[in-house]
């Protein structure tokens, strides 16, 4: 038995006229293709491009990957290779700030979905790291507020580890379904 994909990886990114839209938007296809794995290798779900269940929030939910009652938030990201750190709660890449990195996006997206899905168990969110070009990333020293920030290649081993292999709850399919951006 095979898992289900639901939506379209990067199917609402806004605006593909700039450089940072179709950045994000490649970022958030090429997490989408290595979830999509899952499925034919488990009995997970694989949910792309979600409504964060909040009124006046115009973000979306990029990734969420589901087993029995688990939910599994991921955020898809292509930034330019070196090294991002952390320090007293500000972000760099080398000796720039990435403020972008300090937004507690991942931690209300987090505290909706738990809220609209009581019974099932919302696992610390995941922010999946690629780079935009050849070159030497490390997220080892990043700490994005509410959210673990991994580097792309380990995001397999991140979900095997934290999503069981079990068909999802009918009752956390009914209630992500009406999420979907794209069915």
């Amino acid at each position: 038995m095979s898992g289900t994909v639901y939506g379209t990886a990067g199917g609402s990114v806004e605006e593909l006229g700039t450089d940072a839209a179709r950045t994000g938007r490649a970022g958030e296809e090429s997490t989408g293709l290595v979830l999509d794995r899952i499925t034919v290798e488990s009995q997970r779900d694989v949910w792309h491009d979600l409504d964060v269940p909040a009124r006046g929030i115009v973000a979306n939910i990029d990734h969420i990957v589901t087993g029995g009652t688990v939910a599994l938030i991921i955020d898809a990201k292509r930034w330019k290779p070196g090294l991002y750190w952390t320090l007293d709660g500000t972000s760099f890449r080398w000796l720039s700030k990435v403020e972008h990195a300090d937004r507690f996006t991942m931690t209300m997206i987090q505290q909706r979905i738990a809220a609209r899905i009581p019974r099932a168990l919302v696992r610390r969110p995941v922010v999946s790291i690629e780079t935009s070009r050849d070159g030497w990333l490390s997220t080892t020293f990043l700490h994005i507020p509410g959210a673990d920030a991994i580097h792309a290649g380990a995001l397999l081993r991140r979900v095997r580890s934290r999503v069981p292999d079990e068909p999802t709850d009918p009752d956390l399919v009914a209630a992500l379904f009406p999420l979907l951006r794209s069915h």
